[in-house]
């Protein structure tokens, strides 16, 4: 869909008996921003949500799953080593993370629905901006339009309110859900498994039919 500016822009160039029509969608677009002006503003996390992190993850170790690397310990040296190996190869692993599919699913219900949306995902530690920059080039590819407005950080707890307005997360990781509510938004863990129950919540937010 274009932009209202670009509608407007174009309108000269439209023939006249499709005027009232493009007219009437701007009308329309700019009655849904107002209504979602009161409503929380949703942030959506990358990895694990958007993007398969963990299977990327444990194709490293050449493991089925992330789990097989061993416990918390041997979880975190391979994120040292992973950093190990320098921008070139943290950037190319976040740029290649395969989508994950309800996530694609989710997007595809967010975009529909026009429930606006910032992309809210944490850096790799010690290879900060490579990961970020992989993460972008993901975006565009998996979710175009997203990237140049999308935030880096480990803190996301500091986007739970706003003017008052409790904020919507929607994340894998509970400790990032955990300070998300302690923060007094609103958090709904996420499990690819089950998007159509974070679907169902959303849909009860936003007054979704």
């Amino acid at each position: 869909m274009w932009s209202n500016k670009h509608k407007i822009q174009n309108l000269i160039f439209i023939n006249p008996a499709n005027i009232v029509q493009i007219v009437w969608e701007v009308i329309g677009d700019v009655m849904r921003a107002q209504e979602f002006e009161n409503k929380p503003h949703l942030y959506l996390d990358m990895d694990g949500v958007q993007a398969d992190f963990f299977t990327q993850w444990a194709r490293l170790h050449d493991k089925r799953s992330y789990k097989d690397i061993g416990d918390r310990a041997a979880r975190e040296a391979s994120i040292v080593e992973l950093n190990a190996r320098g921008p070139e190869f943290v950037y190319k692993f976040f740029a290649t993370l395969p989508p994950l599919h309800g996530g694609l699913e989710l997007v595809s219900w967010l975009k529909k629905n026009q429930i606006p949306f910032t992309v809210l995902s944490a850096p790799l530690r010690g290879n900060e901006q490579a990961s970020i920059d992989g993460k972008k080039f993901w975006l565009d590819k998996y979710n175009p339009g997203t990237s140049g407005q999308a935030i880096f950080t480990g803190e996301k707890f500091h986007y739970a309110r706003k003017g008052g307005q409790s904020n919507v997360l929607v994340d894998d990781f509970k400790k990032y859900i955990g300070a998300w509510r302690e923060a007094g938004g609103i958090g709904i863990l996420y499990r690819d498994n089950q998007v159509a129950e974070v679907i169902d919540q959303l849909a009860q937010i936003y007054g979704i039919k």
